[in-house]
C-alpha cells in the first residue's frame, strides 16, 4: 500500500500531511479537532486505505505543521483556505470530508 508524507507550503508556513493508499473509491480527507489537536486520533482510519485514499493533515499551528505565533491567524477563513490548498496540491477534487470537533461557533 502506498503511503507518503510531506509538507505543503501555505502562506509562508508549512502544512504537514500523510496520504495512504490509492484505491478507486472517493478519497477520505480527515480534519482533526482543535484548534491544537493533531492527526494522531484519526490514524485508526488508515485501514480504509485498502478501498480508498485516506489523507490526514495537521492544521497550521498543530502537530507536525508550522506553529506561527501570530494570534491574528487563527480564523475560520484561514483554516478553510488551508483546506482548499491541501485539496489543490494533492489533487483531491472530489472527497468525502470527515471533520472532527473543531468546537467553534462560526
Amino acid at each position: 500500500m502506498r503511503a507518503e508524507e510531506g509538507v505543503i507550503p501555505f502562506r509562508g508556513h508549512e502544512t504537514w500531511y500523510r496520504s495512504i493508499g490509492d484505491g478507486l473509491g472517493v478519497p477520505l480527507l480527515c480534519l482533526h479537532g482543535g484548534p491544537g489537536s493533531t492527526h494522531v486520533g484519526l490514524t485508526a482510519l488508515e485501514p480504509l486505505a485498502d478501498e480508498r485514499r485516506v489523507v490526514l493533515y495537521d492544521q497550521l499551528g498543530s502537530g507536525n505543521s508550522s506553529k506561527p505565533s501570530d494570534p491574528s491567524l487563527w480564523t475560520v477563513e484561514l483554516f478553510v483556505a488551508e483546506l482548499a490548498e491541501v485539496r489543490a496540491v494533492l489533487g483531491l477534487d472530489r472527497v468525502h470530508l470527515l471533520g472532527h470537533s473543531l468546537g467553534w461557533d462560526a
